[in-house]
């Protein structure tokens, strides 16, 4: 249900006046029922396409040749992808085992919310409940380890969700070491370096890990070591495959789809498919949405130097749909490279994923910048802040004494002669 969960009473997803049931509930059904109608005819669609579908545990149990090995069956085949899924990590924390705790997933069933929570974490699921639960009117509070959120992301992006949480009243702590958390009579506390924090719920927000354990991979790998693929996204064995959990990050649906269908065509086929993650666009569940594609300002800027970058940021503000939508929380910012290419764009806004899939086209097909500020956007659209970013740009490359300008200069001069 990662994307679908929306508490905000103020959109079409709220329950009637007459309703029996609170926001929380209403939404965790909605999310439900979405999820289930989206995925209900997968089987049926697979088995269509000549696939034959198989839901039981399965277990690597040979190596020549490859064998799987179910409850029913036994399985041989030449090539095999692992795409396992996620499992949430339990963190080694004092007191933890003793203390009744969530993790994201877990708490999405509760049919009642708490008054008060604390979130342990900052995976992506993490920072989506916590808005959702602020928005419900639960006492948030945030806790992570880490100095910055989403340290993966460009750098304003953490920032301006930082802000964000903080001004929707959650209690944001960074860089903030838990270092244990005991049960009393009035909720969970958690002891922190500077001072305790007690609230009636804990939920575990933390990376989750790639679900191996039943995999029997010590059949075909020797050690404990992580698994490894190159561009082909294969294996250290070169009959074994894998995709989206297994490789390790976020749980992120858009990379995963990406690897999964360069990974089944590879080990289908020949080893002809590279994947490339600098255009494959991928989004947050936050409010308003957080998406991005390509390279971020710091890792664009280890590989450019300052005279090659070009760098432009755009407030949502200025955009003529978002002030009439009343949604101005939010900017677009594009790299570039002098040359024309697009290295990278990063967003946040209402509409931010269509933004980033118009900008992941651009860069697979290798349009220069400039065919932005001449793109067929409607000028009452969230899209049209792409074409409004770039006009930077383009206003740059067209100051007085620069040789554009002369030219032209010269060029309209010449023609007012003739």
């Amino acid at each position: 249900m990662q994307g679908l969960l929306q508490t905000n009473p103020n959109d079409h997803l709220s329950p009637p006046a007459d309703s029996p049931l609170s926001p929380w509930q209403w939404a965790v059904q909605r999310a439900t029922l979405i999820a289930e109608t989206l995925t209900q005819d997968d089987w049926q669609q697979l088995m269509v396409q000549g696939v034959d579908v198989i839901a039981a545990r399965g277990q690597i149990s040979g190596d020549r040749p490859l064998t799987l090995t179910t409850p029913a069956r036994q399985l041989t085949t030449r090539a095999l992808l692992l795409a396992t899924g996620y499992t949430p990590s339990v963190p080694d924390l004092p007191g933890l085992s003793a203390v009744a705790y969530d993790t994201p997933q877990t708490f999405l069933q509760r049919d009642a919310l708490p008054v008060s929570v604390i979130i342990w974490g900052s995976a992506p699921l993490g920072l989506a409940l916590a808005q959702n639960l602020r928005q419900c009117g639960v006492a948030v509070t945030l806790i992570t380890p880490k100095p910055r959120l989403l340290p993966a992301a460009d750098p304003e992006i953490s920032q301006w969700l930082a802000a964000q949480l903080r001004a929707e009243g959650i209690d944001l702590r960074l860089n903030a070491d838990l270092l244990a958390v005991t049960a009393q009579p009035e909720g969970i506390t958690a002891k922190l370096t500077d001072a305790p924090i007690t609230a009636a719920s804990l939920v575990v927000a933390t990376q989750p890990v790639a679900n191996l354990m039943e995999l029997g991979l010590k059949a075909v790998f020797q050690g404990d070591r992580l698994l490894t693929v190159n561009a082909f996204l294969q294996t250290e064995h070169p009959r074994i495959y894998a995709c989206g959990a297994v490789l390790g990050g976020d749980d992120l649906p858009a990379i995963a789809r990406q690897e999964a269908h360069c990974a089944l065509h590879n080990a289908l086929f020949w080893n002809r498919q590279r994947i490339d993650y600098s255009t494959i666009p991928y989004a947050l569940p936050t409010q308003p949405a957080v998406a991005q594609v390509g390279l971020t300002e710091p890792q664009a800027r280890q590989r450019y130097s300052d005279s090659q970058l070009l760098v432009a940021q755009q407030p949502l503000y200025q955009n003529p749909k978002a002030q009439w939508r009343n949604a101005t929380r939010g900017f677009c910012k594009l790299l570039a490279h002098r040359d024309g290419h697009l290295i990278g764009a990063h967003g946040v806004g209402p509409a931010a994923t269509e933004w980033m899939q118009t900008v992941a086209l651009l860069m697979a097909q290798r349009t220069p910048w400039w065919q932005l500020t001449n793109f067929p956007a409607l000028p009452d659209s969230f899209t049209e802040i792409l074409r409004q970013t770039t006009q930077q740009w383009e206003r740059d490359r067209w100051q007085p004494g620069g040789w554009r300008y002369d030219w032209a200069e010269n060029w309209h001069n010449w023609r007012r002669s003739r």
